[in-house]
């Protein structure tokens, strides 16, 4: 095999690697990305092979300097864990290796692996722990307060058929708010089921139009379109009908209400070829993507990082229980939920990772 042959195959072996590559030489000069590289800077390999080593990393960051290090001392570095700019004001989680290369040029091999996913897995599930041990005491008291609820919204009813005109409209807010709280109640006990329900193969097809189908009025009320760009060959899921149809139904919900009138919703699906390893020990990473995308405003910066915390929400009316919930219906089934603004911040994307078996 000639010399160029082999550097094409070195040269594709590395460009198929998830993870980003550079390789520095002398002089601070990039002598090689790989198509990971490109895709997380952002730049094409013949716009920064060549140039100075600044371009990707700032001089003064950690990247730069142990890179240098491995040049200039041969030092090696594993897995260390840094925050890289990627572009404006942007900014990634990586865990950094860097390598010397020893040849006719010395040389630094850097290895990017991006951990936002990581990051954000391990951030949901601290908080799906911190959300069971409020959802155990939560249902305890729910289950208290459901009976007296009843008694108290039986009496409003017969006091509202025995009173005059005049009376009736407070019996009327007597039991709306006896409603509201029960469905409060509700939420904190579902928040509360048990994950170890029967799972069976269940066409996701046949939820998500149930799903439209509930959801039709208030969106033909707003004006809203939905757009369904469905995989028709997706195998069954495994779950639990009624709790599945759950999922789907808070998450559109949440886009209706999100968006404005005349907007658009999407339901999409696909197979997930690309989920964190951490999720998938019990299905053999075979999953099913669903997403409900709208085109609302997005979620707001200072609520992100409580998304999924219940009794947090800025809805006029909102428990702040609705994704909880939801997180806690996915997570029962083995799967992932990771709801995040769109990259151009109009809208939100909704993505729900659930296994199947062939």
């Amino acid at each position: 095999m000639s010399d160029y042959r082999r550097i094409d195959m070195f040269e594709s072996v590395l460009s198929s690697f998830s993870d980003a590559i550079v390789i520095m030489g002398q002089g601070e000069k990039v002598k090689w990305i790989n198509s990971a590289a490109e895709v997380l800077f952002g730049k094409s390999i013949n716009q920064v092979v060549g140039g100075e080593m600044a371009a990707l990393f700032p001089e003064n960051s950690e990247v730069y300097k142990e890179a240098r290090l491995a040049i200039s001392q041969g030092v090696t570095l594993i897995d260390h864990d840094v925050t890289i700019p990627v572009g404006g004001e942007k900014r990634r989680s990586v865990s950094m290796s860097v390598h010397t290369v020893e040849g006719e040029e010395k040389l630094a091999t850097i290895v990017l692996r991006d951990m936002t996913g990581l990051n954000a897995l391990k951030h949901t599930i601290g908080l799906q722990e911190r959300i069971s041990e409020i959802a155990a005491l939560a249902a305890g008291i729910a289950h208290e307060v459901k009976n007296p609820l009843g008694g108290l919204r039986a009496a409003a009813q017969l006091l509202g058929a025995e009173s005059p005109k005049s009376a009736k409209e407070l019996t009327r807010l007597i039991i709306d708010e006896a409603d509201r709280i029960n469905r409060l109640v509700t939420d904190l006990i579902n928040l509360n089921q048990p994950g170890d329900f029967a799972c069976a193969p269940v066409n996701i097809y046949q939820i998500l139009d149930d799903v439209a189908r509930l959801m039709a009025p208030e969106m033909d009320r707003k004006d809203i379109s939905l757009r369904r760009l469905f995989d028709p060959s997706l195998p069954e899921v495994l779950g639990d009908q009624d709790r599945l149809r759950q999922i789907f139904l808070n998450l559109t919900k949440n886009a209706v209400e999100a968006v404005g009138v005349g907007g658009e919703i999407c339901m999409k699906t696909g197979v997930a070829w690309s989920v964190p390893a951490s999720t998938t020990p019990d299905h053999d990473g075979k999953f099913v993507l669903v997403k409900i995308i709208d085109n609302g405003p997005g979620l707001d910066e200072s609520m992100i990082r409580h998304l999924y915390t219940p009794f947090i929400s800025k809805k006029s009316g909102g428990s702040g229980l609705g994704l909880a919930v939801t997180l806690h219906l996915v997570r029962a089934h083995g799967g992932l939920l990771d709801v995040r603004n769109l990259e151009d911040g109009a809208g939100v994307d909704a993505s729900v990772y659930l296994p199947y078996r062939r």
